[in-house]
């Protein structure tokens, strides 16, 4: 199930090899590699801050009603892709949106925006909408994990005068660190291969602006073009390959230091 796919998409891409040099010579694929690195950097970031966040949220003593905050901060993750993309196209949308809703009411802006007809705003606008659906695996894993550590360190530490600065970063933090590369793995992962939302929300448009390597994909696929899709394809694998091969050696090199 992984070596023939690999392989395939191997032997398609050097069989048709010129397909190389139109992807890299094409006006648009600069363009494309620009807004598949922020579109990756952005949603990654974002949604480990936010996961972060919600998930030390779950963990506070003074939090009602925890499995209820639980079930809601999932939601976002469990709705079908393409019915989370909708509900924020019609959020987005300029007339009759949400959003330009409430920054209207709230006196932000004095006129809607076009968030997904801009250039300079729609990668950014649909950057939220992954890091909303991608923030509560974060929030799952980095829960999970939190509830691994002893008490003890803590009231040891507030004992020695840490302040919550202090707790978060010497101890929280070391002792997420391993589901915190997990988690960054899987976000970088899912947003390599991100295609539902985009293309709900704006097809890749307006002008390319919102076109990243999966929507690119599509796009040569829709076109007939076979060499194209497997270029873009190994380009998606090397990638991939890429961030798994460094997570892999960071792993490595943390259990060797523990064990030593």
């Amino acid at each position: 199930m992984t070596i023939i796919p690999v392989v395939s998409v191997l032997q398609r891409a050097l069989s048709g090899n010129e397909a190389f040099g139109r992807l890299f010579t094409s006006p648009g694929f600069s363009q494309v590699m620009v807004n598949t690195a922020l579109w990756t950097v952005l949603s990654v970031v974002g949604a480990l801050v936010l996961g972060y966040f919600g998930a030390m949220i779950l963990q506070s003593k003074y939090l009602r009603g925890v499995g209820l905050w639980r079930s809601l901060f999932l939601i976002p993750w469990i709705i079908p892709g393409v019915v989370g993309a909708t509900i924020w196209k019609w959020n987005f949308s300029r007339d009759y949106g949400q959003i330009n809703q409430v920054l209207l009411n709230m006196g932000v802006i004095s006129s809607p925006i076009e968030w997904l007809s801009d250039p300079n705003l729609v990668l950014f606008a649909l950057v939220i909408v992954q890091i909303w659906s991608t923030a509560p695996f974060v929030i799952l894993l980095v829960s999970a994990a939190l509830t691994g550590i002893p008490a003890e360190r803590y009231e040891a530490a507030r004992l020695d005068g840490a302040n919550g600065f202090n707790l978060l970063r010497y101890i929280t933090l070391p002792a997420v660190s391993a589901t915190t590369a997990l988690s960054a793995l899987t976000l970088v992962t899912w947003a390599l291969n991100a295609f539902t939302i985009i293309f709900v929300a704006t097809k890749g448009g307006p002008a390319g602006s919102s076109t990243i390597l999966p929507v690119l994909l599509y796009q040569a696929f829709q076109t007939g073009d076979e060499s194209m899709v497997a270029v873009i394809a190994l380009l998606q694998l090397v990638l991939s390959a890429i961030f798994a091969t460094v997570y892999i050696r960071s792993m490595r090199n943390e259990l060797e230091e523990s064990a030593a």
